[in-house]
């Protein structure tokens, strides 16, 4: 699914962006110019996951080829009340670069994957956000989520040099009825 997106709002930076499903080849891009090198194997993990399906993953690249934003979606898990297989899905990881932001970018990703969760039949989808996190708590809440339980937070992964490493970051379940 690819859509192109030009928002009659957008500020100076304003072009089209294309949103499609993550290819191999995107990887590096997903650091970010290294902002985002210690996800590197969290990165390819995810890649694995969408080439055996049980993961989703879309990508908005501006004109220039240039990784604008992403956005994740797991559809099944342990914890079912994040996302069960066949009726709630899990979304995370939705980031648009700082000087992207405020331009519809990540209310179309979102629409993107709200559109391709009704196509296969889902009826909710469920997201954490930090507590902290107030701009993106304002976009979920103009989008129709809501506030449904709180999490802990606490995830690890591997960084690029192999080192296990543990967020905790308190967060809100939020949740949407599609």
């Amino acid at each position: 699914m690819e859509e192109t997106i030009q928002d009659a709002n957008m500020s100076e930076i304003a072009e089209p962006v294309l949103i499609r499903p993550l290819v191999k080849s995107d990887l590096p891009a997903l650091e970010w110019d290294g902002e985002y090198l210690h996800f590197r194997n969290v990165f390819a993990d995810v890649f694995k996951k969408v080439e055996k399906g049980t993961v989703k993953a879309w990508v908005a690249v501006s004109q220039d080829g240039r990784m604008v934003g992403q956005v994740f979606l797991q559809l099944s898990s342990d914890r079912r009340e994040l996302a069960d297989g066949w009726n709630r899905a899990y979304l995370y990881s939705l980031r648009v670069r700082q000087i992207w932001q405020n331009q519809g970018i990540g209310s179309r990703l979102m629409d993107v994957v709200e559109d391709d969760l009704k196509r296969m039949g889902y009826t909710r989808v469920t997201l954490n956000v930090a507590r902290d996190n107030q701009g993106a708590i304002r976009l979920y809440t103009r989008l129709g989520y809501q506030i449904v339980a709180e999490e802990p937070g606490v995830w690890s992964y591997p960084d690029h040099k192999g080192i296990w490493r543990t967020v905790s970051e308190p967060s809100w379940r939020m949740e949407k009825k599609l």
